[in-house]
């Protein structure tokens, strides 16, 4: 996978080296460098470009740079253009914000800054660049590599993903089980991503948050007349889904009827819309979720013992989050990217504290509950760094004023320790605050936390 093309305009030598050490610290990017306008112009069209930086020297260049934002507009993809300016002029600023400037940037450069800016604006054709590589790239290897956060290199991941792909290419039924928000709709969309369905619908039936005679209208279709209020005929996802892949989340929710009709589907590869005779054909990939044990809802007379067998051909067990510590930095780094792209919000990173906060962390809401957590913090979070107390407070509550994690304990229990380290973190504070006279700064620094950490603390114990 090739990297991402920064474009920098600019003849300015001290500028290219500084913007080649930005760009480099942004994972797969690199730096291109054209000194002038006119060269640049012709290299927009035909090069692999996915982001311009333009050297704005003096207000007689915004001609130029104007010339260049219709060129970088023009592409069949347009390309955002940043703004490097010498002159820290608002008028020439917002004259080449209204002309299509993503951002205008003055010198001196705040470089955290900027590298965040690069990071956020090439975050999409990064992810094109993955997208391209699992439609292109057969290798597993590189699939992977594409796919890290959530296909990561663990003990408990490995064996699984090895059978994946050995069993995507096939066209046999999996059942797919598993705590909540462990990942299995994105594990079935992996497997629909590397079969020779790949270029068909990919469809999603949540059967828990349907009733019964929804659920089997959703799934067979009906026709006009079949039941109250069918005023119409209704295509459902069974024909839909056409040669594709049907995802059937919570199956075990799913009513004995519609069981039966589905095993009818699956067995003889065709089904009746509700209230017809016409029997359609059924050609996609079935793939059931479940966060329960089939198993025990066969044995209690839930689910039909035949159907279970004839669905679960191949069956994966994704284990929850807890048991795959090496997925939390990279997946709590990617919804970091993810949120703060979307919001705007300039946080950069978690600090190490926080990450270990995230790592010491029971998530019985698993990946989908780390996103929430992420989304957030970073809604919440006044500064560049995600710190412990930016985190939910069963998180943060959990790991002590010295960043050591407490043992886990009776509620009543953990309540008396969350509330002997607040009184101890409380001390602490009005300690340091003490000894420097009420300086929060100097008291910031020596606790080792920002301005900002230090009053949301003194705030919330009561200090100020």
């Amino acid at each position: 996978m090739s990297a991402t093309t920064v474009l920098l305009v600019s003849c300015d030598g001290s500028l290219v080296k500084t913007m080649g050490e930005v760009v480099a610290s942004v994972n797969d990017c690199r730096l291109e460098n054209i000194r002038r306008v006119k060269d640049a112009l012709e290299h927009l069209p035909r090069g692999e470009v996915d982001l311009v930086l333009f050297h704005l020297v003096d207000a007689g260049e915004a001609r130029a740079a104007t010339r260049l934002l219709h060129a970088a507009a023009k592409r069949r993809s347009p390309v955002p253009l940043v703004v490097v300016s010498e002159i820290d002029d608002p008028d020439l600023v917002l004259k080449m914000l209204q002309r299509g400037a993503v951002s205008c940037v003055c010198r001196p450069l705040d470089l955290s800054r900027l590298a965040f800016l690069v990071d956020v604006l090439t975050v999409r054709a990064r992810e094109e660049q993955v997208r391209t590589a699992e439609a292109q790239d057969p290798d597993p290897q590189t699939y992977r590599a594409a796919h890290g956060e959530f296909l990561s290199a663990g003990p408990l991941m490995n064996g699984l993903m090895e059978q994946v792909e050995r069993v995507a290419p096939l066209d046999t039924s999996i059942v797919l089980t598993g705590e909540t928000g462990t990942g299995k709709t994105h594990l079935a969309r992996t497997i629909h991503g590397r079969s020779s369905r790949k270029t068909e619908p990919f469809l999603v039936i949540d059967c828990g948050s349907l009733s019964s005679s929804l659920l089997e209208s959703e799934l067979f279709g009906h026709v006009r007349g079949a039941f109250t209020n069918a005023d119409r005929n209704r295509v459902g996802k069974l024909a839909e889904v056409q040669n594709g892949t049907l995802l059937l989340d919570d199956v075990d929710c799913l009513p004995l009827a519609a069981q039966a009709r589905l095993l009818r589907a699956v067995d003889e590869r065709v089904f009746e819309p509700v209230g017809s005779n016409r029997s359609q054909e059924f050609s996609a990939r079935l793939i059931v979720a479940t966060n329960r044990s089939l198993e025990e809802d066969v044995a209690a007379g839930r689910f039909r013992r035949d159907l279970y067998y004839r669905l679960n051909v191949v069956g994966f067990q994704l284990p929850p989050l807890r048991e795959r510590h090496e997925l939390i930095r990279p997946l709590a780094e990617k919804f970091l990217a993810e949120f703060s792209s979307r919001n705007g919000r300039w946080v950069r990173k978690l600090s190490a504290a926080a990450l270990d906060a995230l790592a010491r962390y029971q998530w019985p809401g698993n990946i989908r509950e780390l996103r929430n957590v992420v989304e957030r913090s970073v809604a919440l979070c006044a500064e560049q760094t995600i710190d412990v107390d930016d985190l939910p407070a069963p998180i943060s509550q959990d790991y002590n004023f010295s960043g050591q994690p407490c043992e886990v304990a009776p509620r009543a229990a953990r309540n008396g320790l969350a509330r002997a380290r607040m009184n101890a973190e409380s001390n602490r504070l009005s300690e340091v605050l003490c000894r420097h006279n009420n300086n929060r700064t100097a008291a910031a620094m020596e606790l080792g936390i920002s301005r900002v950490t230090l009053y949301k603390k003194l705030h919330r114990f009561g200090l100020i």
